[in-house]
Parts: C-alpha cells; structure tokens; sequence
C-alpha cells in the first residue's frame, strides 16, 4: 500500500471520530475508521480512501483481528494511530458507581493500552505517530463528571510518558486537548436518583452544561483544524482545539486554577448550602 495510512478508533456517525475519518481521507491517507458497530458509520463506505472495520477497543480477540486485517493490507506498517474512542457518563463523585467508572476507564485508559500492546510494533516499523483525543476536561473540576475527568487526566499522564519512550524509535506522540465538539457525547445530561443528595440541583447542573456546550465547535471544523497539525512532518506535541480551548489554555498558563473552582461552584449551584442541609443546621 502506497499511501500514508491511518487507524482511528471511535468512528461512529457524528462523531470526532467519524469526521476525522472523513478530514484523514480527503488528505489522500488509507483510513481504516473503526467502531464497535460498523453499521454506525456504514455511510462512510462511499467515501474514497476509507476502509470500514469493526473493532472494540476493550476486547483483545477484536483487537487482533483488526491487527490481522490492517497487517495485510499495509505490509506491517502504521503511519498513525488514533486514539479516539471514548466514553462519558455524568453523575456526582459521591454517587458514581464503581460498575460505571468502570466502563469509562476500560474505554478510556485501558482499551488504549491495549490497541496499543497490539499496534506499537507497526507504528515503530513506519517511524510514525500516535496521537490521542484528549480532553481539556482533565485540568477541569466540571461538577458532575468526577469520574470521566479522572480517566481523561490519566491519559493525558500516560500519553506524555508513552511520548518519552517512543522517542528512541523515531516515534512522535501528539495529544489533542479537546474542548466543546458538538457531538452526542456532548449532549448528554444529568439524570440523579431521587434519593441523591444533590437532587435539587439536577436542573441547574443541567443548564450549565447547555450553557458550557452552547457554542460547541463542528467536529468537522475541529477535524480539519486539529488533522492539518497531525500531518505535518514536525506537529506539536500538544494541541489546543475546540470551544473554550483557549480559556483553559490561559487560566493553565498563568497557573490560575483555582478560578475553576470559583466559575464552577457559582455556575453549578455548588457555592449555597443545600435546602436540607440548611433545616439540620436551624435545627441543630
């Protein structure tokens, strides 16, 4: 196979995936645009230069059928691995449960250790790059997504460390500090059980998500912005794209964090004492 080539995980239609698959594709790459369904992207089919493949990251026997398949076609090589796969639930720290974080870091954490036990060799044999769909949200305590912000916050560790090692095999490492995408994940809301100590708030928590993910960028501009940076012979080690993007770039710069915690507590209705906290304390 002649062209540069690319694996991207977590193609489902509307997704960051799907457009980068889409955006990869018209930059002449041999895409292979992966999900656990490949009916949920059966669409992108019609599209010159990608290459359908079911896969699911948190399983090894798809992950090496998947090796099997883009082994053939490539001659063993991987110009790029995309991490994009990705799972997101909300829900207070307190009240997560353990099944739930569970699923959030195998997608997230561990299912990226996987593909990449299984690909590395490939992507080193290219002298190539890997490059994760990172999150912003792993600098920001947004109430709500204790969980998902812990697994984002330790890809970003691991993608930094994993970028020290591949260096002595000519191996660049990119991680994308994704801020608002308009994609399904990002209308996703709050449901709290009625016995939930922060019950009250399920509305209000509700609202500052529509207001943080109003103005959420098109992923096919995000593609086209963040696959221009991964192309490139030399990209940068990080890349900042997406709304608000920029605000955290520049509250992480000048080592303001603890605005996040003044924002967020007033937006989410957190800076109030709760009405049945405040009939203990009369009470008392």
């Amino acid at each position: 196979m002649s062209k540069r080539t690319v694996l991207i995980t977590g193609c489902t239609k509307g997704s960051i995936g799907y457009s980068l698959a889409k955006e990869f594709a018209a930059q002449d790459y041999q895409v292979f645009a992966t999900t656990r369904n490949v009916a949920s992207m059966d669409d992108l089919s019609t599209v010159p230069n990608i290459t359908l493949l079911p896969l699911d990251i948190t399983s090894r026997a798809s992950v090496l059928l998947a090796h099997s398949t883009i082994t053939q076609q490539t001659g063993g090589k991987l110009d790029i691995l995309y991490h994009n796969a990705g799972y997101r639930s909300l829900g207070m720290a307190i009240e997560s449960s353990v099944d739930e974080a569970y699923k959030m870091f195998n997608t997230n954490l561990f299912g990226i250790l996987l593909v990449n036990s299984v690909f590395a060799n490939m992507v080193i044999k290219a002298k190539g790059k890997i490059v994760f769909t990172g999150s912003v949200s792993g600098y920001t305590p947004h109430p709500s997504q204790a969980v998902y912000i812990s697994s984002k916050a330790a890809v970003e560790l691991y993608a930094k460390t994993l970028r020290t090692e591949m260096r002595p095999f000519g191996v660049r490492v990119v991680f994308v500090l994704t801020a608002a995408v308009n994609t399904g994940m990002s209308s996703e809301r709050v449901k709290l059980a009625e016995n939930s100590n922060y019950r009250y708030l399920e509305g209000k928590i509700n609202k500052a998500w529509e207001e943080l993910e109003g103005d959420a960028m098109s992923p096919d501009i995000y593609a086209r912005q963040v696959v221009a940076k991964v192309v490139k012979t030399n990209p940068p080690e990080d890349i900042w794209c997406g709304s608000g993007a920029t605000t955290v770039w520049i509250i992480e710069t000048l080592g303001i964090r603890w605005a996040y915690n003044i924002f967020f507590s007033r937006m989410f209705g957190l800076n109030e004492m709760s009405p049945s906290f405040k009939k203990e304390v009369k009470g008392s």
